[in-house]
């Protein structure tokens, strides 16, 4: 399999944190389909911790429901930045 040209940088982060979060979707509806090549993918991932694992989906549940309950990745980082002086 090919991999797709694009240039991350040639997107915003916003871009590339939604690109993200739309493969990682992908790659949960390919398990919840029982395909066995994304079955194993994510058993490599099983080492995390699953609360944490959980705590993430949840918020990330939150955040997709109740988009004014967020800050964009650009407000956080000028946050950030601010605050280290």
């Amino acid at each position: 399999m090919s991999t797709p040209a694009i240039d991350p940088r040639s997107l915003s982060i916003d871009e590339r944190l939604n690109l993200i979060d739309a493969l990682w979707r992908s790659i949960e509806d390919a398990v919840a389909r029982g395909d066995i090549e994304a079955i194993q993918a994510m058993e490599q991932w099983s080492d995390a911790d699953p609360e944490l694992l959980a705590t993430l989906e949840r918020e990330a549940d939150e955040a997709d429901n109740d988009p004014s309950s967020t800050i964009s990745w650009d407000a956080l980082l000028a946050e950030l930045r601010q605050r280290r002086g």
